[in-house]
């Protein structure tokens, strides 16, 4: 038996290599045993050789330590709780003012004595005023409430960490997507305190205390990484600097920890990790999570950047600037078809009916919201075709007019997705992406951006792309763009997270699974799973089939029932918004506008934005309870009704529930308090700064745990178009770090930490006070950092 091969001779597959795992660790010599250790020995005799070599027979002193700690008193958290529910009516109103601002505006103008032309001119100002003006709150803010951030180690729920989570929850009414790849970035982080050298390409970032990051001349910065230099670690806020040398290029989906120094010319792959308190040496190359050096950068082998002349850079710059306040102000003219519409309706209902149409509102606004939808879609698509009629591979200078209208049409997208996102996972996707150019396979499912790529991405017949993937994004280094196209064969799965490169060409019946990427090309075959970073090819995983009729090939019932379905629930969103918006309007604003009554109105405003806040999340909850009831662990196919149901619940909860209210409840003792009303199991002292959850019921997060940004506790996966939930418990003192995940079936043990961007695999279970790091995780080496 020493000797048998787990998965060729002993039958066993991915699933049950996670709770082999899990088993072999309730042995405290063996804690320390990985889902590697299993993949690549494949025997008993090759696991225990590989485990002792790397621990030297001290297993458990490799990985279990005694990590509790003292939990935060009652009072403190009390009051700050106290503190955050008088400041939070302010900063959702702020949040509320830039679309009910121009709801409010819209219908005050009006069917006054302005023109159409000049209607649209106000609406458009005012949408630019609105955002310039809460950019500006929101960065003299941050200065007046913390100053300059200082290092160190601060009580959770103190009052250090009051001041830095309130500047965390203003930052966002600065759209930073909207700012990626230009430079106007550069300026935005300098406002809020961190250094930046000239000639940096940022793109999308997220920060925990910008003052503290230094980001080098010529870096490039790949899109979704996570500067992860302010965490919940235990009882406590860890703050931390980073410093990013002169021409470093980091890839995508990268996570840096605090305390880090990456130097010049250093090199980070897609998907890699630097732990905190980690040196990445000048010119390295690094790979991996946990990141690891893998060579040297060819520095000499680069090309100097473009020469470009002070004139043309100027000319950009105010080009920029332009396209800035332009385009997302253009993003709002489908709102003047749509309320004509509601304006048709709303007359030919009234000539019928004696009733006050408030009662009748949804009538209205449904319809309103649906081609509101659909002239956001036209309006895309025709921006698209007229600024970039045809993009192809190949090099391009960040100053050249193709990199300009590429940047250009990727926040269009950016911009309108505030409209068209209830559209992802659903039918409607695979028609847009077409109606934009981008080569979608018969059957197709995509759940992700394509900013701008449209020419070269191509989506095989039933594929199924999933959130947050991020698919041939550009590369940029030393001011020059490389663009290559990314091809998919058929029945391909792309995990949550997921990168695929640009040039990938993926064969068919492919897995790459949840936050990993491809190898190679030549390195694949049909058929195989590839899972972490970086990829091992996972010998055997478990398959479910529940028949092609409700996964793959579905009849033209399905696919009705489906798109009728989707029509309505897609909608559902912007109606709500627009219902709400009206009901202020015509209740609280234009009275309080006709009496002159300023003050009466501000007060009316902040206290409106809350309570719509609130109602539109608690209508969130009531459809979760209508439509699916509680939750259990099960296999649905993706056709199905139940699977529909949920898909539904899923984007009302992120695109509606999380943008009004439970996005500004991170961080506060209220977000665990309302997840409760979904469902979820959380206990005493929870501190979320993610709100990452779907199948609610199959939660439990014990007491004082933390669970930091961009983090999710996943409990379903849609492999083989089948989605397999299972229940996620997280236990007591556990700490959850930034873009990690933890997947179904599993079981994190009390006090255990998982670094950034670890991965819990399904049915896997983490040792009680362990450190953990790494996809799939592993123990923690980088004992000094941790400390």
């Amino acid at each position: 038996p020493f000797e048998a091969d787990f998965f060729g001779d002993l039958g066993g597959h991915s699933l049950l290599a996670a709770r082999f795992v899990s088993a072999v660790r309730t042995v405290p010599a063996l804690a320390a045993i990985t889902l590697q250790d299993v993949y690549n020995g494949r025997t008993l005799r090759a696991m225990s050789e590989t485990l002792i070599a790397r621990t030297g027979g001290a297993g458990a002193a490799a990985a279990i330590h005694d990590l509790s700690f003292e939990p935060p008193p009652l009072s403190r958290r009390f009051l700050c709780g106290l503190a955050q529910a008088i400041v939070l009516p302010f900063v959702i109103a702020l949040a509320t003012a830039q679309w009910l601002g121009i709801f409010v505006t819209y219908l005050l103008i009006t069917g006054g004595e302005l023109g159409f032309f000049a209607e649209m001119a106000v609406l458009l100002l005012v949408y630019i005023g609105l955002n310039a003006a809460t950019a500006l709150i929101a960065i003299a803010v941050k200065w007046l409430v913390l100053g300059r951030t200082r290092p160190g180690r601060y009580p959770l729920w103190g009052t250090y960490y009051f001041r830095w989570w309130l500047t965390q929850r203003l930052t966002p009414l600065v759209h930073v997507k909207w700012l990626q790849g230009s430079p106007m970035i550069r300026i935005y982080l300098r406002l809020l305190g961190a250094k930046v050298g000239e000639d940096a390409l940022i793109s999308d970032i997220e920060i925990g205390a910008p003052d503290l990051v230094s980001i080098g001349r010529g870096a490039s910065l790949g899109g979704r990484l996570t500067l992860a230099n302010a965490e919940v670690v235990g009882n406590e806020l860890v703050i931390g600097r980073i410093t990013i040398g002169d021409d470093v290029a980091i890839g995508t989906s990268c996570v840096v920890g605090y305390d880090t120094r990456i130097e010049d010319h250093a090199e980070l792959a897609d998907l890699t990790t630097v732990p905190s308190g980690t040196v990445v040496g000048r010119a390295e190359a690094w790979d991996g999570s946990p990141g690891r050096k893998v060579g040297m950068a060819d520095v000499a082998d680069l090309q100097p950047a473009p020469e470009v002349s002070a004139r043309r850079r100027a000319a950009f710059f105010a080009i920029y600037a332009v396209l800035l306040a332009a385009i997302p102000a253009v993003g709002l003219l489908p709102i003047f078809p749509a309320f004509y519409i509601f304006d048709q309706i709303s007359d030919s209902l009234a000539t019928m009916t004696d009733v006050d149409y408030h009662w009748y509102l949804p009538l209205l606004t449904w319809p309103t919201a649906m081609l509101m939808t659909a002239g956001t879609v036209g309006l895309i698509a025709g921006i698209r075709w007229l600024v970039l009629p045809r993009l192809k591979a190949g090099s391009y200078s960040i100053h050249s007019g193709v990199y300009l209208r590429k940047w250009a049409v990727a926040l269009a997208a950016e911009v309108t997705l505030e409209t068209l996102s209830s559209l992802f996972a659903t039918v409607y996707m695979r028609a847009w992406y077409r109606l934009m150019g981008a080569g979608m396979g018969q059957g197709a499912e995509i759940s992700t951006n394509l900013a701008g790529r449209y020419d070269l991405a191509e989506v095989g017949p039933r594929n199924f792309i999933a959130d947050e993937v991020v698919y041939g994004e550009e590369e940029v280094r030393r001011g020059v763009m490389e663009l290559h196209p990314v091809r998919t064969g058929a029945r391909v799965f792309v995990g949550n997270d997921a990168v695929v490169p640009p040039g990938a060409i993926i064969p068919d019946d492919v897995l790459i699974g949840i936050k990993s990427k491809p190898p190679a090309n030549d390195r694949m075959a049909p058929g195989e799973t590839w899972f972490g970073s970086p990829p091992i090819k996972l010998p055997v995983r478990q398959k479910v089939d529940l028949g092609q009729a409700q996964t793959f090939e579905p009849g033209i019932w399905p696919r009705l029932r489906r798109g009728i379905f989707e029509a309505f629930t897609s909608s559902f969103s912007p109606m709500l918004f627009i219902t709400f918006a009206i009901l202020a309007i015509d209740f609280i604003f234009y009275p309080a506008i006709l009496a002159g009554d300023w003050s009466g109105l501000a007060v009316g405003f902040v206290a409106t934005s809350v309570v719509i806040a609130v109602l539109q999340t608690l209508v969130v909850i009531a459809v979760k309870w209508l439509l699916m009831g509680r939750y259990e662990p099960g296999m649905h196919p993706m056709w199905s009704w139940w699977a529909m149901r949920t898909e539904a619940v899923a984007v009302m909860y992120w695109g509606l529930a999380g943008k009004v209210l439970l996005e500004h409840l991170m961080g506060t003792p209220f977000l665990p308090w309302v997840l409760r009303l979904f469902g979820t199991r959380t206990g005493e002292g929870v501190c979320m700064l993610a709100t990452d959850i779907t199948e609610f019921d199959c939660v439990t997060i014990g007491d004082f745990a933390s669970v930091n940004r961009m983090s999710a506790l996943q409990t379903h996966l849609y492999e083989d178009r089948v989605m397999k939930v299972g229940r996620v418990e997280v236990g007591r003192g556990v700490s959850v770090g930034a873009f990690a995940t933890v997947l179904y079936d599993t079981k994190v043990g009390d006090y255990a930490q998982l670094r950034p961007l670890t991965i819990v695999m399904k049915g896997e279970s983490i040792p009680a006070n362990s450190r953990w790091e790494g996809a799939p995780a592993v123990p923690v080496v980088h004992q000094a950092a941790a400390e």
